[in-house]
């Protein structure tokens, strides 16, 4: 069972908080359901949003709504999970698609999951690239710029989270998409502040996971590979349900926090309305 925090004690701001930041993790993948089941959501207790797939590169509908019900019930803010068509991969491998097969691709992916969605009465309040298609945000920035420019033209209100780096300004400045940058907890980054991607497979030894958490929530910063400290910029912290011990990790840093806060409140938090 959930802990008794209702949605106005997960999403309000005190002045207690240290730091205006989402904790985010993926839900409803076929990879990850040894990590979730009907009594054991623990990780949905801390985090504030979660990555539902679309079932285009994983899932099924019937388990995808199910998922949504559980973030709802649990306070998250939940985001389209969008990837590459490749489902006996699970979204995790490459694909070659010209700009208009991706672009619509992601149309498909965005219109079911908004009507799913809405057969629940809820609301899309993000969207996260997965697997190969997150990557290509980082080693191929006119992939990003065709994911961005295809949600701008079905609602440009959309937000669209992705690796912390130069692609998503360039996005707000080329497309005019909202963007949130995210840091992946426990894994390895550049001398640039950009996901090292000779590493990807690889998480950090646990202590250095609660130090680099702690480092990016009071300094804004992270250890590069290099040793260097890098300063970022970031509006969410993901951490994946296959991080060793991620429930206890997510406790954790939540607890740095005070609370975690909704996308849709980092901007609003930090410019002091709340």
């Amino acid at each position: 069972m959930p802990k008794s925090v209702d949605l106005a004690k997960k999403i309000l701001i005190s002045h207690k908080v240290k730091h205006f930041v989402d904790l985010n993790t993926d839900l409803g993948q076929s990879r990850d359901q040894a990590f979730f089941t009907k009594t054991n959501y623990e990780l949905l207790n801390t985090v504030s949003s979660v990555n539902i797939p679309c079932a285009v590169h994983d899932g099924d509908p019937k388990e995808l709504l199910e998922a949504m019900r559980q973030a709802k019930r649990y306070n998250c803010g939940i985001g389209a999970h969008i990837g590459y068509p490749d489902p006996a991969r699970y979204g995790y491998e490459p694909m070659q698609l010209s700009e208009d097969d991706l672009t619509a691709w992601i149309y498909v992916q965005i219109g079911a999951f908004q009507a799913m969605l809405q057969s629940e009465s809820l609301e899309i309040a993000h969207i996260r690239p997965h697997g190969a298609l997150y990557n290509a945000f980082i080693n191929n920035p006119e992939v990003a710029l065709t994911v961005a420019k295809a949600l701008h033209k079905m609602n440009a209100w959309f937000l669209l989270v992705g690796p912390a780096g130069p692609i998503l300004e360039r996005v707000e400045k080329e497309v005019g998409l909202r963007t949130a940058p995210e840091v992946y907890l426990g894994k390895r980054y550049t001398s640039e502040g950009q996901l090292s991607m000779n590493r990807m497979q690889e998480f950090l030894p646990p202590q250095g996971v609660m130090d680099q958490a702690r480092q990016l929530i009071h300094n804004n910063a992270l250890t590069a590979e290099d040793g260097k400290t890098v300063p970022i910029k970031f509006k969410t912290i993901h951490i994946s349900p296959v991080l060793p011990q991620c429930a206890e990790v997510a406790d954790r840093v939540g607890q740095m926090l005070i609370q975690p806060v909704s996308l849709s409140l980092t901007d609003i938090g930090a410019s002091g309305w709340l």
